[in-house]
């Protein structure tokens, strides 16, 4: 049953004329490297629009997961930049059609929500997420954070992957790498 709803969202999705003329994408609204305790934080968020295909998928129980990435440096006036962290973190969306919600899970917690709106916000969230202890940092320097948010293709259903490599604009989201220079 699954397998055949999937295989009709494919075959809609490449038909002319398809409502797939939304602007879809994902932007960094805010960022902000904020330290607490011996850690430095990111806290920001990611602006999130599904295309009309990658909605219909999620309401066929298709979940949809997408990737934050991190990384840090630390600028050197004599050398190239000193790479300090890279780190990513994959969060999960999902609809539940026979309780008509919406879940995110991240790092194994899950949370519910009643809109897609509401549950496309809390995917986009990067508040608290530790990325550099104060250890690693010096006094007195440029340190330049890098993040980036994308869905996983890998990730779909082997059928959808096919699409997905296949049609760029309906299911490549990603933000690119966006950068916060911040001094230590």
């Amino acid at each position: 049953m699954l397998l055949r709803a999937l295989l009709l969202a494919l075959v809609l999705s490449w038909l002319p004329g398809s409502p797939a003329a939304r602007a879809e994408g994902i932007n960094l609204t805010s960022l902000e490297v904020v330290r607490k305790g011996e850690m430095f934080q990111l806290s920001g968020y990611f602006d999130i629009q599904l295309s009309s295909t990658m909605e219909n998928a999620l309401h066929r129980g298709v979940q949809l997961s997408f990737v934050q990435a991190a990384e840090s440096e630390r600028e050197r006036s004599y050398w190239l930049a000193e790479g300090l962290t890279e780190q990513t973190r994959t969060i999960r969306l999902s609809y539940n059609a026979l309780l008509r919600q919406y879940y995110v899970n991240l790092a194994g917690v899950s949370t519910g929500h009643e809109t897609l709106a509401d549950a496309l916000r809390a995917t986009g969230d990067l508040r608290d997420w530790s990325v550099l202890s104060v250890r690693q940092m010096k006094k007195k320097n440029q340190y330049k954070f890098y993040v980036r948010m994308y869905l996983d293709i890998a990730q779909l259903p082997k059928p959808l992957q096919v699409n997905a490599l296949a049609s760029s604009s309906r299911w490549q989201l990603d933000s690119g790498w966006q950068e916060k220079e911040v001094k230590y």
